[in-house]
């Protein structure tokens, strides 16, 4: 991780101007978007009176050059240059923390080698034991031994070889215990080789900004906005549910994550709703020009060059898109329909390897907790809870996960509700509470789904048990197929008759608003008939 803590910078000779300044520009913060980042990276340093070159090397890979904004304190900025290749060769300074892990990895790697060493010059003692006994045994067997005296030649090598064969084994018990530690000692050098690797900067083209400044005789700040792609965040919720209060807890947080190519370190952020990267105004139409003529003309290939010119003049060349347009990159302030989180502590996030879950804060909510039945899909109710967001927040879209009186039940997705606006959140199923969708008569004039007669009935029995021990408010949701022509008339009748229809204006569906006690069943009749001109089809769901 980069740690760039520039209060002086580096002085460089350079011949085209008084004197040339090479300073890092750490990431000081970062407006984060659903969809990209305005970064700003700030420097700090001493500016003498006069024209200087001030180089800002490091830059990651994707900085856009058109987004790149310069503001200074204490001088005056000129021209400023972003060089992608044959960048001007960059000097960081090394934080204090990569400088000890890079020391400890070669203190482990170092003792490592003087125990592989040792065990390496034990072993070589050992293999020269055996080559002695070898040779000491090809001697003994050699025909210049037959003429010699057989005791003292055995006694000899006997001696000789019971020496070398003690060494062996002194040598093996030795390596043995040399070797005790060293999966132990291979561990640690691995972990303080992640450690090493996780502090320095991520691998990939760099590039340097040159600034030109005139400094004031002081300190100098120079603030570097800029905008990427390669970072974002997204809403994420744990909602908790107590059924014996009716109330909804939902704690909000923020998943934010960067790739830009380095590592931020203590940066604060600002999260918007913005979306800055893509295009600030609504679609242009171009005048249309029918035109009427030969057929073939008109659409032929080899209709003369000047007649395909006049055409493209008169309205027949394809309708460009405009490119997206890139706000400035220093955000002062935010108006519309834009929601803003200023985290109040600084950050630290890496490249491509954290997910970052910033807290946010978490507001409880009144419920109608109740049991939600949808025969036509499923064969259980769901413990289901109304609600009102009257946090005076805006909860966004994003994932969620759903917990009931302490314990987690599943996980979801949340939809934008805005302040004031009803919810209704699922907290998984009720195995206790039974739901089925019968068919006990189902007439056509004709055969198959897709008939010919003039008519379809179908009568459906919709059945709810309740297997649980207590009592629950019940809402139970259906549908009727809706007539878009004249022709095709579609009625319905039910027992009992609903408490809605068409709500928040679903056409065709029908709600049943009631309570069920416990070991009770209850049953809804739904009798749909469809008319249709004779010599027709009827097509689709129904």
């Amino acid at each position: 991780m980069r740690h760039f803590l520039i209060t002086t910078a580096i002085l460089v000779a350079s011949p085209a101007l008084a004197e040339r300044y090479e300073a890092a520009a750490p990431v000081r913060a970062a407006t984060i978007y659903p969809q990209g980042a305005s970064v700003t990276r700030e420097v700090t340093l001493d500016l003498p009176q006069g024209a200087h070159e001030l180089v800002i090397p490091g830059l990651p890979d994707g900085t856009d050059p058109a987004t790149l904004r310069v503001n200074a304190t204490g001088a005056v900025v000129g021209a400023v240059g972003f060089q992608q290749t044959r960048a001007l060769p960059a000097t960081p300074a090394k934080s204090p923390a990569l400088t000890a892990a890079e020391d400890e990895v070669r203190r482990l790697e170092t003792a490592l080698a003087e125990r592989d060493a040792n065990v390496a010059r034990i072993r070589a003692r050992s293999d020269a034991a055996e080559d002695t006994v070898k040779f000491l045994m090809a001697l003994a067997e050699s025909d210049g031994a037959g003429s010699q005296d057989i005791a003292a030649i055995a006694s000899a090598v006997g001696q000789q070889v019971l020496q070398a064969r003690q060494t062996m084994i002194e040598a093996q018990a030795e390596i043995r215990s040399a070797q005790i530690g060293r999966d132990d000692q291979v561990a640690e050098l691995e972990r303080a080789q992640a450690r090493l690797d996780a502090l320095r900067a991520p691998d990939g083209e760099q590039g340097a900004l040159v600034i030109a400044v005139q400094g004031q005789g002081g300190p100098a700040t120079l603030r570097i906005s800029s905008m990427t792609d390669a970072a974002g965040w997204q809403p994420v919720y744990d909602l908790s549910l107590s059924q014996a209060d009716e109330k909804v807890v939902l704690d909000r947080g923020l998943l934010v994550a960067q790739e830009t190519g380095e590592d931020w370190s203590d940066v604060r952020l600002v999260l918007s709703t913005a979306q800055p990267l893509d295009r600030a105004h609504p679609s242009e139409l171009s005048p249309m020009f029918p035109r009427i003529g030969d057929e073939a003309k008109l659409y032929s290939r080899a209709a003369p060059a000047e007649d395909r010119m006049a055409e493209m003049a008169q309205g027949y060349a394809p309708e460009m898109v405009p490119a997206p347009e890139v706000a400035p990159s220093a955000l002062q302030g935010f108006s519309g329909e834009t929601v803003v989180y200023d985290y109040p502590r600084p950050v630290n996030l890496r490249d491509g390897a954290d997910a970052l879950r910033l807290p946010m804060g978490a507001f409880t909510l009144d419920a109608k907790v109740l049991a939600e039945a949808v025969p036509r899909g499923d064969d259980r109710a769901f413990l289901v809870a109304d609600v009102v967001n009257t946090s005076g927040a805006i909860i966004l879209p994003g994932d969620a996960t759903f917990h009931v009186d302490g314990g987690m039940v599943g996980r979801g997705t949340l939809e934008l509700t805005a302040a004031g606006d009803e919810a209704t959140w699922g907290f998984g199923k009720l195995n206790g509470i039974l739901v089925e969708r019968r068919l006990p008569t189902e007439t056509e004039g004709g055969s198959g789904i897709i008939s010919r007669s003039s008519e379809r009935r179908e009568e459906a029995l919709l059945r709810i048990r309740n297997l649980t021990d207590r009592e629950w408010p019940l809402r139970v949701i259906d549908q009727v197929p809706v007539s878009t022509q004249k022709d095709l008339r579609i009625d319905w009748t039910a027992t009992p008759a609903p408490d809605e229809t068409d709500p928040d204006g679903k056409r065709g569906l029908l709600v049943w608003n009631r309570g069920i006690a416990a070991g009770e069943t209850q049953d809804i009749t739904l009798t749909t008939t469809l008319r249709w001109p004779e010599g027709q089809v009827v097509s689709g769901p129904y």
